[in-house]
């Protein structure tokens, strides 16, 4: 049965950026196991804390249990801090987590992009990246997107492909899975969020194009191996969109 990891810097991010796939590979069959790297405390404005980070930890569980997803592990370090981290500090977590890879045998790991704005965001790549960089027998590593924006950061590190995922009919499950996530969902308004760009992305990413998806996710892969062609044989609906060309189709114009 193939294996999937998400690596996830704050409880809600898989499914904010990626839940549609993860529903694509659970009803294939596949298993996926979440780490989560941080505690998550301080993603709100209203409560304290260990309030927060209880609460978040809560619904968390809640979302897997609906999700169907069985295998957790966290690092619990403290939300914000993870790019402050000794040195000593990350080289111990990023033993860990190769550890956990290879004890689970995943064939695939998912982490945030290199580009990616928010600074737990950042250090969880790098740190996944090194990870799996360590690894004799490396799993397909995929980039997904949460906290991207334009501008700020230009840099998604080297891509080999990257993919259109149709979401249309995982797209209420997935909304309703990020809604569990209340304390984010009230003050975020993450589920409207995730809608809007993924419908963004279907439309971009279709320009010039036959189109007929609403809602899309865009994921990377930095470097294919054997696991790409299972990984994406169970992608219920995906394209191609690595080139993207503007305007005249003879002309090819690189966008």
């Amino acid at each position: 049965m193939p294996k999937a990891i998400w690596l996830d810097p704050h409880g809600d991010d898989p499914i904010i950026a990626t839940g549609g796939i993860q529903i694509q590979l659970l009803d294939k069959g596949w298993e996926i196991k979440q780490i989560q790297m941080t505690d998550g405390r301080h993603g709100s404005n209203i409560l304290e804390p260990h309030v927060t980070k209880k609460v978040r930890s809560d619904e968390g569980k809640k979302v897997r249990e609906y999700l169907g997803i069985r295998d957790f592990y966290t690092f619990d370090v403290e939300d914000g801090t993870l790019e402050k981290l000794s040195k000593p500090e990350k080289e111990r977590i990023t033993d860990e987590l190769k550890k956990q890879i290879e004890e689970y045998e995943a064939d695939i790991v998912f982490i945030p992009g290199k580009a990616e704005g928010h600074p737990d965001h950042r250090a969880t790549y790098e740190i996944g990246h090194e990870a799996i960089e360590r690894m004799w027998k490396k799993p397909l590593e995929v980039h997904y997107l949460v906290w991207l924006f334009p501008f700020y950061r230009s840099d998604p590190g080297e891509i080999q492909r990257v993919l259109k995922v149709n979401i249309d009919e995982e797209l209420e499950k997935k909304l309703t899975s990020i809604r569990m996530n209340k304390s984010q969902e009230d003050e975020g308004r993450y589920s409207s969020m995730a809608k809007n760009i993924n419908s963004y992305f279907s439309l971009i990413y279709s320009a010039y194009r036959d189109w007929d998806k609403k809602s899309s996710e865009i994921i990377a892969i930095p470097q294919l191996n054997e696991k790409y062609d299972e990984f994406t044989r169970d992608l219920r609906s995906w394209e191609d969109v690595t080139e993207i060309f503007h305007g005249r189709e003879s002309e090819k114009i690189k966008a």
